[in-house]
């Protein structure tokens, strides 16, 4: 089965890089598998088709391989042409700044933790020194509040700050409710065509064609593995596991069991940081399209099934909720404290790591303390890599007393030096092309390993007639889980939900 799904994968997924890269240039603009450096960045996948030339060229590959090829194999193979492609990116297009502008901006943002409430500081120090008639406030909130806070004030007509932090998958969802200011104007005078981002990044900052933000971090979902506790069963510490099928037998071999049944430590939950609908994509599963969502395919199920897989291996979602209580943040959470060997989290949490240098128990004498030794891998498969890519935009609120100002510090904070100063000290992937070819991020192999991943990463278009989608198949997963309804069953119902309300909004 797998062999016969082989071409079609690789060929859709190859060639949709390829296409992304070509329209790239034509707007002008510590993994052991890990690519060699690229001279730019590789520009991520999206999901439009390939031309007809693209798939002959990796149709040719794949037959002289004898359709034995691996991933790596067909990316290779078109990586000379890739490179060659690539555009060099004009590191001042479109960031050229207006020193006559002044103000005060009130930026709201949701990094509190000590790595990204220091990494942003840096950039409004940066930025204060391109732009000193600017002065920048920065207001940490939580993560969430800081959206609703924001939506309540431009609701209220006052309060709002002049810059915010979006989401930007939800960022068309958001104009569309005309919570933000509509930046195509301003844009277009300063040369910002787009060209200076990864493309998908742009493309969800769009609204009806107009941009309502600046991309500011992109993301991948990668897997953390403890190469010590790897070393402690046996495993090879320099080989992860790479399928779905591996990541179960590897957990299973991880774990460890107290003398009273409890578990010690767990290999792996997939669930943990990571919802089924990023899971959905290492299935090669497409949830939305620009015509509607669908959320009960046998990718989907067969994602679904999978990760419930691991709550019953667990004994049930009771006894993992009752195993995850003992953890809080950073350096007190899951992975850091060795007490789960295998966790998916954004790229970004190994600024987290970085930082907080972890030690752990000593398998011999859990009484003594060693380093924790990491590794970084793509996310399991099954059968084909798949990543998804969110992130966040620097936005302007309608309403906003100081929107000029604010534009000028958006324009320098989402500019290459802006990008690279955040990306260095948060290991978040910055989405502009310039700021990701930062000599000092190349030169680190786990950053090269990140942008290799992005190169098989995507993201599902925006759905205008249901925006909120994803949440009627949130609200089924405990009953899921709890082995209360069917996989199928649960993920029908939101199906058949989800169309009504597509029928209401169209």
């Amino acid at each position: 089965m797998f062999k016969r799904s082989m071409r079609r994968n690789f060929s859709g997924i190859v060639a949709v890089l390829v296409i992304a890269t070509f329209l790239l240039s034509a707007c002008g603009g510590d993994n052991p598998t890990a690519t060699a450096q690229p001279t730019t960045a590789p520009v991520p996948t999206n999901t439009m088709a390939p031309t007809p030339d693209v798939a002959g060229m990796v149709n040719a590959t794949l037959t002289a391989s004898a359709g034995n090829a691996t991933p790596a194999d067909v990316t290779g193979a078109v990586q000379a042409t890739l490179t060659a492609a690539a555009p060099t990116p004009d590191a001042n297009a479109g960031f050229k700044l207006n020193k006559d502008v002044s103000g005060t901006v009130e930026f709201w943002h949701h990094w509190s933790s000590p790595v990204r409430r220091n990494a942003i500081r840096r950039v409004i120090s940066y930025c204060a020194a391109q732009l000193p008639n600017i002065k920048v406030n920065e207001v940490a909130k939580p993560f969430g509040d800081v959206w609703t806070a924001n939506a309540a004030a431009v609701a209220a007509g006052s309060g709002m700050p002049d810059v915010l932090v979006s989401d930007r998958p939800s960022l068309p969802k958001d104009a569309q409710q005309n919570i933000y200011m509509d930046l195509q104007d301003w844009a277009t005078r300063d040369g910002i065509t787009g060209k200076e981002y990864y493309p998908f990044t742009w493309e969800q900052t769009l609204y009806n064609g107009h941009t309502y933000g600046l991309p500011f971090e992109t993301d991948i979902r990668v897997l953390f593995y403890s190469k010590n506790a790897f070393k402690e069963v046996g495993l090879d510490p320099e080989k992860p596991p790479t399928t779905w099928a591996q990541a179960m037998d590897y957990a299973t071999k991880l774990d460890k069991k107290n003398a009273d049944g409890t578990y010690d430590r767990i290999g792996f939950l997939p669930a943990w940081n990571v919802g089924y609908d990023i899971w959905a994509h290492t299935n090669q599963a497409h949830l939305t399209t620009d015509q509607g969502a669908t959320v009960n395919t046998k990718e989907v199920v067969d994602t679904v099934t999978w990760m419930k897989s691991f709550y019953d291996h667990y004994g049930g979602l009771d006894a993992v909720n009752t195993f995850g209580a003992q953890f809080a943040a950073p350096p007190q959470d899951r992975f850091m404290s060795g007490k789960v060997a295998m966790v998916a989290d954004v790229a970004g949490y190994l600024s987290s790591l970085n930082f907080y240098r972890p030690q752990i128990p000593t398998a011999a004498d859990p009484s003594k303390k060693e380093a924790l030794d990491w590794g970084v891998a793509d996310l399991p498969n099954n059968g084909t890599p798949g990543n998804w890519s969110g992130g966040f935009s620097l936005s302007i609120p309608r309403g906003a007393k100081n929107a000029a100002a604010a534009w000028e510090f958006m324009k320098c904070a989402a500019g290459p030096a802006g990008e690279a100063s955040w990306s260095r000290d948060t290991y978040a992937l910055s989405p502009n092309i310039a700021g990701a070819n930062d000599p000092a991020l190349l030169g680190d192999p786990n950053w090269k390993t990140f942008v290799a991943i992005l190169q098989h990463s995507y993201v599902d278009p925006f759905n205008p007639a249901y925006p909120n989608w994803g949440e009627q198949v949130s609200k089924r997963l405990e009953d899921i889980w709890r082995g209360k309804i069917g996989v199928q069953e649960g993920l029908d119902a939101a199906q058949k939900d989800i169309e009504a309300e597509e029928a209401k909004n169209k």
